[in-house]
């Protein structure tokens, strides 16, 4: 059967790296949001353009990289979701979306100390690459603060990634 692969972790907690590592064991297809997201509307930063219009965006891609997803899924590939999915709510909407387009789902969490995410973090923003967005120390303090933490109870199987 195929499987929604959603890949959940806070900023710099190895997401895209594990995804294309995933993708390229599963043969499946990489999904990663932060790409499509710079793609479509230039490299910015999310201080500046603001939290609604980053959400606004997000939405849109997401809506986007679904009906690209579920045309994969008809055709029997997996597909792994590179998105963060920091809220259980998101989760489990993909959850049940994958479940009606026939598939199943595994969520997939990065657990990845923040004393590490923050190192990186500094590193990263220091020199940064071409499909990833500058994230301010409070920025993070901010998704550190909003994310929640996968359970076993989202109806999905949970991998742990440490």
């Amino acid at each position: 059967m195929q499987t929604v692969h959603l890949i959940s972790g806070l900023p710099c907690s190895g997401k895209t790296t594990y995804s294309k590592r995933l993708a390229a064991e599963l043969d499946a297809v990489h999904f990663w949001l932060d790409y499509w997201l710079i793609t479509l509307y230039g490299a910015y930063n999310i201080d500046e353009v603001g939290h609604p219009e980053h959400v606004r965006r997000v939405l849109a891609c997401r809506e986007l990289i679904w009906a690209m997803a579920v045309e994969f899924l008809r055709r029997g590939a997996d597909v792994i979701l590179d998105d963060g999915f920091f809220l259980r709510e998101h989760r489990e909407q993909v959850v049940r979306m994958a479940r009606e387009a026939g598939a199943q789902a595994k969520i997939h969490y990065l657990n990845t100390p923040v004393e590490v995410l923050r190192v990186r973090l500094q590193e990263r923003n220091a020199n940064l690459p071409k499909y990833n967005f500058p994230i301010s120390p409070d920025r993070f303090d901010y998704f550190v603060d909003m994310y929640e933490v996968p359970s076993a109870d989202e109806g999905a199987e949970l991998v742990i990634v440490e």
